[in-house]
């Protein structure tokens, strides 16, 4: 616990240096705990809201209130009654525990996996819930500034990065399935597929497949080999090549 702590919990818990009553400055101390991690995990669950992930703001605020309000519990509300407790240990439970709401926000859709970066969020804004339930407010307020810049400036790096591994876009009737054999032809050429994206649209007043794979190449002529391959054993409606983020 940093000094900056260790000052406001003091001047909280003896009731502003004697002007009220202790327990009125450990009951607003608990208030201010609370406060500090919804609006702290607001920040987090905000970023992935914008980025329309199911879980939001609301899920992101509830667990790190959640979180303080756990370690709040472990470290007040059993009093002199357990004099050998462990504050710790509810903690543990927190930690692991979370596990399981983060994995039903991981989906994974053909050969692709989304959901992991809120999972992490997720985990993050549970550990910053138990420093503003434990009074390290200082080390919440970092953690979080260092998240949400992880998350917003990152992701522009990431974009930059990815413009090497080129989109392949294919369209072909809705009624005939051919990931599996897009799979097959990038094994066949060493083409890696990171990234997979299917939507129904209308083609030529027909309803079609698109299928959006981002994927890395070898060398720069395989990808005129490959396109060619998917020509001649798939035929479909359509099919480009594009650097650009869709």
């Amino acid at each position: 616990m940093t000094t900056v702590d260790r000052f406001i919990i003091d001047w909280f818990n003896s009731g502003f240096n004697g002007a009220a009553p202790e327990w009125c400055g450990n009951m607003i101390l608990i208030i201010l705990s609370l406060i500090m991690a919804a609006l702290l995990s607001a920040a987090l669950g905000l970023e992935r809201e914008y980025q329309g992930h199911a879980a939001g703001l609301r899920t992101h605020l509830l667990v790190s209130i959640g979180s303080a309000l756990i370690m709040i519990i472990s470290m007040y509300g059993f009093g002199g009654d357990y004099p050998n407790r462990d504050p710790a240990r509810l903690a543990a439970q927190v930690v692991s525990g979370i596990g399981f709401l983060g994995a039903g926000t991981i989906v994974q859709t053909g050969i692709d996996v989304k959901g992991l970066t809120t999972a992490t969020t997720l985990w993050v804004v549970m550990a910053i819930g138990l420093a503003c339930g434990s009074g390290n407010f200082v080390i919440a307020i970092a953690a979080t500034i260092i998240a949400f810049i992880s998350l917003v400036s990152l992701r522009r790096a990431e974009r930059f990065l990815t413009r090497r591994n080129p989109i392949l876009t294919v369209v072909v009737p809705s009624d005939k399935p051919i990931l599996k054999d897009l799979i097959l032809i990038a094994s066949r050429y060493s083409v890696a597929i990171h990234e997979t994206k299917t939507e129904l649209v209308s083609y030529q007043e027909n309803s079609a497949l698109r299928i959006s794979l981002r994927c890395t190449f070898p060398t720069p002529a395989t990808i005129s080999s490959f396109i060619d391959e998917i020509r001649f054993s798939i035929r479909p409606l359509e099919v480009n090549v594009s650097s650009e983020n869709q």
